[in-house]
Parts: structure tokens; C-alpha cells; sequence
């Protein structure tokens, strides 16, 4: 039985599979619409995309893609997004009690494909495909 948030969701998202392959197992009893002429309308929160994506602003990806609930400035390139991301970071000399250099930070984009694991043999770390 499909509780009430499910109900005023039904059919108002495109379905994953019907865009990128076309068909969609599920056929006529799935939850997603099926191309614009299913697709219903929800009334959306007053919130809704009015704040930026941090991930996807600082790595170019988002895993909720189209449903993610905040904004993704797809038309800015990664070099403007990362040059917008850059900011100074103020090391402390402790001995003379005062800032040293400025150094620039710019976060690096984040790959999901790389994981950093440890080997049970080895101590060192090891960059591995997942």
C-alpha cells in the first residue's frame, strides 16, 4: 500500500531507466512517469533549489543528478567552479604568535572509481579500481 508522501509523489519524477534505455521492467505499474505525457506536476517546497549543491559545486557530480533537491550550475566549466572554490588559508607561526604565508587551497574534484585501501601485508596505501 503506498503511504501518503508516495501518493502525492506517484508519477511526478521522469523514470531512470525509461531515459537513459528506454524500457523500464516495471512497465505500466511503475512509480516514475514514463515520458512528459505521464509526468504530473507536484506542488514543491518554497526551499526547493534555492541553495547550491555543495558536491556537485566543488566536484562536478551529484548523485541525485536531476532529483537532487538543490542547485546545480551545470552551465559553469569545472575550472570556474574550482577558481570559485579557492580560498585562503592562514597558517600560524606559534613561535612569533602571528600569521605566516597565505597559502591558496583549491579543493581537487573527487573520482567515486579511485578508493584509497590499506594492504594487510603492507603499511604503505594503495590507489585500487572500484
Amino acid at each position: 500500500m503506498l503511504d501518503e508522501r508516495q501518493v502525492r509523489l506517484y508519477k511526478t519524477e521522469m523514470c531512470r531507466n525509461w531515459q537513459e534505455i528506454g524500457s523500464c521492467r516495471y512497465g505500466h505499474k511503475c512509480r516514475f512517469a514514463h515520458g512528459e505525457q505521464e509526468r504530473r506536476h507536484v506542488q514543491r517546497s518554497p526551499k526547493y533549489k534555492t541553495q547550491i549543491c555543495k558536491t556537485f559545486h566543488l566536484t562536478g557530480t551529484c548523485l541525485y543528478g536531476v532529483r537532487c533537491v538543490f542547485i546545480h550550475d551545470e552551465h559553469q566549466d569545472s575550472t570556474n567552479r574550482l577558481n570559485a572554490l579557492a580560498t585562503p588559508f592562514v597558517f600560524h607561526n606559534e613561535k612569533m604568535n602571528m600569521p605566516s604565508d597565505f597559502m591558496w587551497f583549491t579543493p581537487l574534484p573527487f573520482d567515486r572509481r579511485y578508493s584509497f585501501s590499506s594492504s594487510s601485508s603492507s603499511s604503505s596505501s594503495a590507489v585500487t579500481l572500484t
